[in-house]
C-alpha cells in the first residue's frame, strides 16, 4: 500500500474492486447479487482516474445501501478534475478496503425494509376436523421454480427469501383450537434464506438453499406447550432437478412440504397404535376450524445510484400451492 499523499496504484484500486465485484456481480455459490457494477479492474494505468474512483464508490454505496438501507460514512464525494490521492480526508483507501471487507462479511443478510418487496403467492385454506389417532396430520406441498440455477442463487445471495405464515381460526372453543391457534401465532413467519436459520454451504442438512439435498430435510420445527407439547407445525425442503448436493448454488427448482401434526391423544394413549399416554387427559381430541397457509417472497429491491442507474434487479420465482389435505 502507498503512503499518505501519493496517487492511488492499480493494484491496491483492484484489490478492493475484486472483492465488491464478486458480492454485487456473478460472484459464485454463496457470493453474487448479479447485478451490474460500475467499477472494473484497472489493466492499464498506474494510477486511478477519478473516474474509475466514483465508480468504486457507487457499487460500494448500493451494495452497502443494499445491506443497511443506508450510505456509508466516510465515502466522500471525489471533485471532479481533483487527483485521487490517499489523503485520509479526501480518499481514505484503507478504510475503502475496510468497509469492502465488512460488506462482504455481511453480504448475506436479509434484505432490510426499504431494500425490499414482498409479493404474495396465495394462501390456501382447510376447513373441517382432524387430529387424534385417525386423522393426524395435515399436509401441503409448495414448488418454487426460477429461469435457471444462476437466478435462484442471486435470489438467495441477495438476502431475498421464502416465507411462510399459518393460522387456525373459527371452530370450537377447546383448549386443543386454542393451543393450534397458540402455536401458529407464536410461530409467526418462518422463513427460508441463503443463511437462514443456518448459515454457510455446509453441513448438507437443509437449513438453508445451499445446505440442501434431494431428500426432504426439516428447517423450522415449531412445537405447542404443555400438555399439546407433541403437536408440531414443520417445513421440511430438498431440491427437485436433479441436484443432490447444492453446496454451490446449481438447483433452480425447490419443494417445501409443509406438516401440521397433531400427535396430543387423550388421556391413556391408544392402545392399538402404540401410541403413550398423553398427560392432560384434555379433550375433545380433534382440530376443527379453518387452518390456513399464506406464502410470499421478499426480495431484494431498491433505487440503484447514481440517479438514473436503475433499481436492483431480481427476480421472483414461479410458486405452487398445492390444497391442504389431511
Amino acid at each position: 500500500m502507498a503512503g499518505i499523499n501519493t496517487k492511488i496504484d492499480k493494484d491496491d484500486y483492484n484489490a478492493i474492486q475484486t472483492v465488491i465485484g464478486r458480492i454485487m456481480g456473478v460472484g459464485s455459490a454463496n457470493t453474487g447479487y448479479g447485478q451490474t457494477t460500475f467499477s472494473s479492474q484497472v489493466t492499464v494505468s498506474d494510477a486511478v482516474t477519478v473516474n474509475e474512483y466514483a465508480a468504486l464508490r457507487y457499487d460500494i454505496i448500493n451494495i452497502h445501501k443494499h445491506i443497511y438501507n443506508s450510505t456509508p460514512s466516510g465515502i466522500n464525494d471525489q471533485t471532479i478534475g481533483a487527483k485521487v490521492r490517499y489523503d485520509a480526508a479526501n480518499a481514505p483507501i484503507n478504510y475503502w478496503l475496510s468497509v469492502a471487507n465488512s460488506l462482504d462479511i455481511a453480504r448475506l443478510t436479509l434484505a432490510p425494509a426499504g431494500q425490499r418487496v414482498s409479493v404474495n403467492h396465495g394462501t390456501e385454506n382447510f376447513t373441517g376436523a382432524w387430529g387424534s389417532s385417525t386423522s393426524p396430520q395435515l399436509a401441503c406441498t409448495v414448488t418454487c421454480e426460477w429461469t435457471n440455477s444462476e437466478q435462484a442463487r442471486f435470489f438467495f445471495n441477495s438476502g431475498s427469501s421464502m416465507q411462510f405464515t399459518s393460522s387456525r381460526t373459527g371452530g370450537s372453543s377447546t383448549a386443543q383450537n386454542t393451543s393450534w391457534t397458540t402455536l401458529l401465532s407464536t410461530a409467526g413467519a418462518r422463513i427460508f434464506g441463503g443463511a437462514t436459520p443456518g448459515t454457510g454451504t455446509t453441513p448438507a442438512d437443509g437449513q438453508n438453499y445451499f445446505r440442501l439435498t434431494n431428500a426432504g430435510q426439516t428447517w423450522s420445527n415449531v412445537v405447542a406447550s404443555s400438555p399439546y407439547s407433541l403437536n408440531e407445525w414443520s417445513i421440511t425442503c430438498r431440491t427437485d432437478d436433479g441436484v443432490t448436493n447444492n453446496s454451490a448454488g446449481t438447483s433452480k427448482k425447490l419443494v417445501f412440504q409443509i406438516y401440521w401434526n397433531d400427535n396430543h391423544f387423550p388421556l391413556g394413549g391408544n392402545s392399538a397404535t402404540g401410541t403413550p399416554v398423553q398427560p392432560g387427559g384434555f379433550g375433545p381430541d380433534t382440530v376443527d376450524g379453518t387452518v390456513s397457509l399464506t406464502v410470499q417472497t421478499v426480495k431484494a429491491s431498491g433505487v440503484l445510484e447514481p440517479t438514473g442507474s436503475g433499481n436492483f434487479n431480481i427476480e421472483t420465482p414461479t410458486v405452487t400451492i398445492s390444497s391442504i389435505t389431511n
